[in-house]
């Protein structure tokens, strides 16, 4: 089913009494919209686990009507910290059976029951003169579709086939140039050979020490990208490349880019209603670590004029993403460079990314606060649990409490991983500073990295 009546925007910030929302943190979508087989190979399962219950920072954007899919019950004590700094608990539905590794689409759609609760939500929607139940998964693949139509729910979202064409680097760079917009010194290469003579002519191009980046155009957190920074060493890479994500147009191509030095590296969302209509929310200045996200400031702060442009080209990009048939969130990344010209569009998301799971908490937590994001990949000798974690943030007096309204959040518990592997105990450690001001917020970081590293990390 393809009518969707609602703006999700509103239902998030405003309306939020508004329908029923059932999420579906569906990561991994680029894999079932670009099969990789020698990804499939290579999955370390520890670590997959673990970011599947990523999914718990989607209890951040739920209301209390609305339902959420999950593949394991919460911490409680994660559950209660929630409800005490004022977000709304929503109805929680696991599959059955559950498992750690697999989709979280594909054990929907094998859990006739849950199938058929889902069903009773939207009926209950449609016999009140209107749809008011929608399904809102993190990526539109035919998996969810399948969900929507078997359950009669709203999707929202673009069809599958638009997600996937939208959700590509090539397409991003292409767009980018078509709509006028800076982009990159660079071009898109079909095969090995394009790869080698591209990366020898903006080599030429340079005065000093050469920085490449290849990338694939599929993709997720810093997968399929490759950084140079000596040509001598491009036989090597275009071997790993060949290895591991092979280097023809049968890819679908390659992205040969000059690196830049960049002032700052943004992150802004977009949602594309039906009619075309189109919001930009959420603008944030992005830390990345390489070419890997580990946090965001909000606000960005960067300043009145960088800040219109970037509207404008964003609303320019979200108007054409509607003329070609994507609707629903987007997330996109760009930069302002060394030399501070605007480069709006490095990567468009056709999807939710987790990014946009943290930019409705002024609708709980209120507005007065500078926000940081940070996140920590770390190996314990001993399980980490939620309340540890907050136990110790408490004794140095950093955890962010209503009674005490600024410090240290830590917004999910399910990837602090209690199952013990070879090197110990995987977890991601995803947290939010609040402050009064960016000197408080980056002291509180700095303790904050002392706690983390006090726990032992690889």
């Amino acid at each position: 089913m393809t009518t969707k009546t609602i703006n999700l925007v509103e239902a998030l910030a405003h309306e939020r009494d508004h329908g029923v929302l059932i999420w579906l943190f569906n990561i991994g979508a680029e894999q079932v919209w670009h099969p990789s087989p020698r990804k499939g190979g290579m999955v370390d399962r520890d670590e997959q686990q673990v970011v599947n219950r990523m999914e718990e920072m989607n209890l951040l954007l739920c209301r209390s009507q609305d339902v959420i899919i999950l593949r394991e019950q919460p911490d409680e004590a994660f559950l209660d910290m929630l409800q005490r700094l004022g977000f709304s608990l929503p109805r929680i539905e696991v599959p059955e059976p559950s498992d750690p590794l697999t989709p979280i689409s594909e054990l929907v759609l094998a859990d006739d029951a849950l199938l058929a609760r889902l069903r009773t939500v939207a009926d209950a929607g449609h016999s009140s003169r209107g749809a008011k139940a929608w399904l809102v998964p993190y990526a539109v693949t035919p998996q969810e579709e399948a969900i929507a139509e078997r359950c009669g729910l709203e999707l929202i979202g673009a069809p599958s086939a638009v997600c996937a064409q939208v959700n590509d680097k090539i397409f991003s760079r292409l767009t980018a140039q078509k709509l006028g917009f800076a982009v990159s010194e660079g071009a898109v290469c079909a095969d090995e050979a394009a790869i080698r003579r591209e990366c020898e002519r903006l080599a030429g191009l340079s005065d000093g020490p050469v920085k490449l980046i290849i990338k694939q155009p599929h993709g997720a957190s810093g997968q399929g990208m490759y950084m140079l920074d000596e040509l001598s060493k491009l036989d090597t890479l275009l071997s790993v490349m060949r290895r591991f994500g092979g280097s023809s147009s049968s890819s679908g191509g390659w992205l040969v880019e000059r690196w830049h030095n960049k002032q700052m590296d943004l992150n802004y969302q977009l949602c594309i209603d039906e009619g075309g209509g189109v919001t930009m929310f959420s603008l944030k200045r992005q830390n990345v670590d390489g070419t890997v996200y580990i946090g965001s400031q909000v606000p960005a702060d960067i300043g009145e004029t960088l800040e219109e442009e970037v509207r404008r080209c964003a609303y320019q990009l979200g108007t054409y993403l509607y003329s070609i048939g994507y609707t629903g969130m987007a997330s996109i990344d760009g930069f302002v460079d060394e030399d501070g010209l605007l480069v709006p569009v490095i990567e468009i998301n056709g999807r939710f990314t987790l990014s946009t799971y943290i930019s409705f908490l002024s609708s709980v937590l209120g507005e007065q606060h500078k926000t940081l994001s940070r996140y920590y990949r770390n190996v314990t000798a001993t399980p980490l649990t939620y309340s540890r974690l907050c136990g110790l943030l408490a004794e140095e007096g950093l955890l962010y409490t209503p009674e005490r309204p600024e410090g240290v959040f830590v917004y999910t518990a399910g990837t602090l991983s209690g199952i013990p592997v070879k090197r110990g105990y995987v977890n991601r450690i995803f947290t939010l500073i609040l402050a009064d001001s960016w000197q408080e917020a980056d002291a509180y970081a700095h303790k904050l990295e002392g706690i983390i590293a006090g726990l032992g990390c690889s």
